[in-house]
């Protein structure tokens, strides 16, 4: 038992703890072993295809054999030698105004109504324009291909029972009014969600404020002028950035719908990417304009944070 107890006492004098330098490099390491499998999935899904897609926009690629580097030569061919960019850009610029100024304005308005009025059934008001939200674009695309078509369609049957068949028309095949079509559903899928958004910031100013404006001698409109919308600065902010984004990089609603179609009318710069890359394998071409299509989301989204921090 000595002999034990001896032996155990050299083993146990033979430990030394680590030293101090030791223990602070482990203590340093120890963070970055948690965030690892985030970084390495970042690095898979996102930094290594965005490097891929800039490398590819500096080259002539069709898709099969070695691309061949011309350098800028599709960004100048996008911006001064290609009129399809032109149009694609000016379809972007106007789902911008029905994705996201038309949705906020009248977000901002039913938010502000709901808020200050006392009505029933306010919640399942809400969920019903939240809805659009919840519902996959695919399934939105082709419920309102249905809505609007000119043979069987709920518009057209409607302004024909009022007697207006003058106005009756193929509402996503006529080149007049296809884009606005598309944007009109835009501008119906994203009024839901800007309601919500500021419902929510409506919720946390302060009633004291709207008493002071009262007190004043402040209006409903004057309260909600100085009250409400400098309230919900962040939230607009918040708002602006999500529907300008989605405005920019429209897709799906558009595939379904109308294909980009009657001929351009309605076609944005996802959709004409695609085309690039995967119907004419103009891969090198198409990645240029996916990058523009990125540099223009992150400077807008720029812009929009900067004026915020202005107003």
């Amino acid at each position: 038992m000595e002999k034990n107890s001896e032996s155990v006492g050299r083993l146990s004098g033979s430990i030394r703890p680590l030293p101090n330098s030791l223990k602070s490099i482990k203590s340093k390491l120890v963070p970055y072993f948690y965030i690892m499998p985030g970084f390495i999935a970042f690095s898979l899904f996102v930094f290594y295809p965005l490097i891929t897609t800039l490398w590819y926009s500096l080259t002539k690629w069709d898709g099969f054999g070695t691309p061949r580097f011309i350098g800028l030569a599709n960004y100048i061919t996008a911006f001064l030698h290609d009129p399809v960019f032109r149009v694609v850009l000016r379809n972007n610029f106007v789902y911008i105004f029905f994705f996201s100024a038309v949705p906020i304005g009248i977000g901002l308005l039913l938010a502000s109504l709901i808020a200050r009025a006392n009505i029933k059934g306010i919640v399942l008001f809400r969920t019903v324009l939240f809805a659009p939200q919840i519902v996959p674009l695919i399934a939105t695309g082709i419920i309102w291909c249905w809505i609007l078509s000119p043979i069987f369609g709920v518009v057209n049957e409607v302004l024909s029972l009022v007697g207006l068949d003058e106005l009756t028309r193929p509402w996503l095949g006529d080149p007049s009014t296809a884009l606005f079509a598309v944007g009109g559903i835009g501008s119906w899928i994203w009024c839901g969600f800007c309601m919500v958004i500021f419902l929510a910031g409506i919720q946390k100013i302060d009633e004291s404020f709207y008493d002071a404006a009262k007190i004043d001698g402040a209006n409903a409109f004057q309260q909600f002028l100085n009250v409400t919308v400098p309230g919900l600065r962040y939230e607009l902010t918040v708002a602006i950035i999500m529907t300008v984004t989605q405005a920019l990089r429209v897709f799906a609603l558009v595939y379904v719908t109308t294909r980009g179609g009657p001929g351009r009318a309605t076609l944005p710069i996802s959709l004409y990417t695609y085309s690039n890359v995967f119907q004419f394998h103009k891969v090198g071409y198409g990645a240029s304009l996916a990058v523009i299509l990125t540099a223009f989301i992150l400077i807008l989204s720029w812009v929009i944070l900067r004026l915020r921090e202005e107003f």
